[in-house]
């Protein structure tokens, strides 16, 4: 009776591992959308004939 406790505590232990790693899981996959936004954001910007395109190193 005594590994009873143990094998609970044990359970347990991997229930919160689990749960850690699901919530792991999910802000990784909420930065990779938000990563996306802001990529399709960029993409959808339209670009400029005359700013930005010509770096002048000089100044």
């Amino acid at each position: 009776m005594t590994e009873l406790p143990a094998m609970i505590a044990a359970n347990m232990a991997m229930t919160q591992q689990a749960i850690a790693m699901e919530m792991i899981k999910q802000a990784a996959d909420m930065q990779q959308q938000m990563v996306q936004m802001l990529q399709e954001s960029v993409a959808s910007v339209p670009v400029s004939t005359s700013r930005g395109t010509t770096v002048n190193i000089a100044a």
